[in-house]
Formats: structure tokens, sequence, C-alpha cells
């Protein structure tokens, strides 16, 4: 009987979780692998790549390398701008098929052929078949279709490294073994790395110089602006504050990492729903990141004096009262006298309370910024980026005690 009525307990558990109301409304907009209608702060690379491929539109074969940090947007632009591309040689009545293929889970020359000709015949098989007689079907299918073939070689380094460059060179000099009509194929490569180095100097020659487009780290300010998009097209409203949206692009600016970034709003959700919650707060922000990044460990807290305690122990203690991403030094240093006399300790000057905060900065558990736009006079503002106020709180009181 007992076991009957746990069994119906833990369904209704699991029921109740799965039916309860989220404040998000479309996840599929937090997946890395959603392109969104507007890339925000990729305008100009996106002209570059227009610059490049025009030619295709005459059935001229281009090829250009993508290079950039993880989070950059090097997977995003490509996608956006061959699906673009695609659609707007259809208008002009010209078939260009478009493939991408990732190369660090197909990472050998037969492997990446297989993903190209499943573009074209889903049901081709993925034995029994070498390279040349591969790329043989793959012109017949571009001839019966009389099309060009633009294919996006993604973490292309895996490829090089596993199976040099063979294919890459076959692939661009695909046009020249047709003696009647000539059949273009164009080639995007992405990596994280400088793959220059790994590419022999026969299919070299068939990249330009200029055709490089390098991708630098995002902003703070340009990955304020992508989340922000992320929140609008992804959570019901007013569910995020203002001051959620700019911690999450102060966390995520260390790398510039814009996925980076997307995780931490996705698991903010997570953790705001897990409360069931309608609200996505900063303390929601912070165990996002700590469940990313856990960089506050109790060795690291060991380390830190008394005072130092003191004032870590305020700037949560204030950030958890206010429900804030931000306290300002002045609030911060009040919080800090009423911890010290709570500790029997006497608060020490200004000069030195500012000391503290700067030195626990320094070990990373706090980030101190100036104040901006919407505070009154010229202030700092503290947040904590790795880890929640209430769990720092707690680690120091049990230090302190």
């Amino acid at each position: 009987m007992t076991d009957r009525i746990l069994r119906i307990s833990m369904s209704n558990a699991i029921e109740d979780e799965l039916m309860s109301s989220s404040v998000v409304k479309n996840l599929n907009v937090l997946d890395f692998d959603y392109a969104p209608e507007e890339l925000i702060h990729r305008d100009e690379q996106l002209r570059f790549l227009a610059q490049m491929f025009k030619p295709l539109l005459s059935r001229v074969s281009q090829n250009v390398i993508i290079k950039g940090p993880v989070g950059t947007g090097k997977t995003v632009i490509a996608k956006k701008f061959c699906s673009s591309l695609v659609s707007l040689a259809r208008k002009q009545g010209k078939i260009i098929e478009y493939a991408h293929i990732n190369c660090r889970k197909r990472s050998t020359d037969a492997m990446v052929l297989l993903g190209i000709l499943n573009h074209f015949d889903s049901r081709f098989p993925d034995r029994g078949f070498s390279v040349p007689e591969m790329l043989q079907v793959l012109r017949k299918q571009l001839q019966k279709r009389e099309a060009q073939l633009l294919v996006v070689l993604d973490e292309v380094d895996a490829l090089l490294k596993k199976d040099s460059s063979n294919l890459i060179y076959d692939l661009t000099r695909f046009s020249d073994e047709s003696l009647i009509e000539k059949i273009p194929v164009s080639l995007i490569l992405i990596s994280q790395k400088d793959i220059v180095p790994l590419i022999d100097p026969a299919t070299l020659s068939t990249f330009k110089r200029s055709n490089i487009l390098l991708l630098g780290k995002y902003t703070h300010d340009e990955l304020y602006d992508i989340v922000r998009q992320r929140v609008d097209l992804a959570f019901h409203g007013d569910t995020i504050n203002e001051d959620c949206i700019d911690l999450i692009a102060d966390i995520a600016s260390e790398w510039g990492d814009a996925r980076f970034a997307i995780e931490l709003l996705w698991k903010a959700g997570i953790a705001a729903d897990h409360q069931h919650v309608e609200i996505v707060t900063p303390e929601h922000v912070r165990a996002a990141k700590a469940e990313t990044y856990s960089i506050v460990t109790e060795s690291k807290l060991k380390n830190l004096d008394r005072h130092q305690l003191f004032t870590l122990y305020a700037v949560a203690k204030r950030l958890k009262k206010d429900g804030t991403a931000y306290v300002n030094t002045g609030e911060a240093e009040k919080t800090y006298a009423i911890t010290c006399e709570e500790f029997n300790e006497r608060p020490r000057t200004h000069t030195m309370f500012w000391n503290y905060l700067k030195e626990i900065e320094g070990a990373g558990f706090i980030n101190i910024k100036p104040s901006g736009k919407g505070h009154l006079g010229t202030t700092q503002l503290i947040s904590l980026p790795d880890i929640p106020a209430e769990i720092v709180g707690n680690k120091v009181e049990e230090l302190l005690k």
C-alpha cells in the first residue's frame, strides 16, 4: 500500500512539474543553433560575406575563412548569410545548394562527403563508396539540378588535423574536371584557430588573402543588446528586469562570449521555474553562473582575513535583502558597519573599507564598476558575478562563527 502511495505521489509530482507555468515562452530561441531574424552587431560582417560571395550569382566560386573565439557568432553568421544567399538566388532563377557540416562530428573526408550527399538524398548509404566515387555522385547530383554548391565546414580544424586538406582541395578544384559545364563549389571554413598552417600550399592558393573574416569578442554593450533581444523573443513580458540583463552582460563580457551569455539567461530562467516564481531575479543569474563556473570556493574564502570577510558578507547581505544586481559603495559600507557590530568588532575607516573591497575584487569574489545613467552622483556599483548572495552569505557566516 505504501509503495502504491509513493508511486502515485511521484507521478503527481512529475505531472505538476511538467504542467507548471514557465517564465519562458519560446525555449527554441535560447538554443545555440537558433538564428534570429536580426543578427545584432554583425551587420558589417554579413556585408563582408555578401561582397565576397557576390560572384556566386554569376556562377563563379569563392572561398572564405571565418575565424574567431568561441561565442563570437561564427556559425550563426554563416547560417544566416547562406540562407539569405540561397533565397535571393532562387528569386533570380538560380539554384545554390547549401550544406552545413560540423567537422567535429564528421572528422574524415568520407564522413564530410556523406553529410553533403545526405543533403541531396537522406537514404544515401553510409558504406560502400570511396571518396572519389562520392565526389562523382555529388557531381551528378549538381548536374541534374543545374545547381552550384556552397559548403560550410564548421570547426574545420578537426578535419584538417585528421585527414589533412585533401577534400578541401578536391572541392575547390571541382570545376576543373568538368570539360563541358562548370559546376562551381564554394567553401566557408570556420574555426576558432588559425588553420592556414594546416592547409597545404596548393589548396591555400584557392583562398585569397583578403577572404578571411576575423571576428572579435563581443563587448559588454553588445552582449547586453544580444541578451535583451533573446529576452524579448524567449520570455514572457515583465519576467526579467534590466538589472539581470546587465549582470549577465557583465559576467559574459570577461570572455566576450554570446553563447555563455545565452546559457546564463536560459539557466536563470530554469532557476526561476524551479522555484515556481514569476520573475527572474539577479539571484537566479548568480545561481546560473555558480552552476556553470563555480569560482567561489571555501578554500579561497579561508584566505580572506576577518574584515575582508565582513566586507564580503555585507555586500552579499545587502544584495540579497534588496534583490538587486548591484549595491553602491555607500550602502555596502553602512551594512559593513552593522555587520562589524553584530560580531563585536569595531568598523574600520572608509579608506580601509575601500581597500577591503579592492582586495576581495582582486581575489575574484566581486566586481566593481562606476555607476552610469540612472544613478545620482558618482559612485561605484558592486556585484557578485559568480555565486548567489545567499550562498556567499551563508559560507562567510560559517567561517566568521
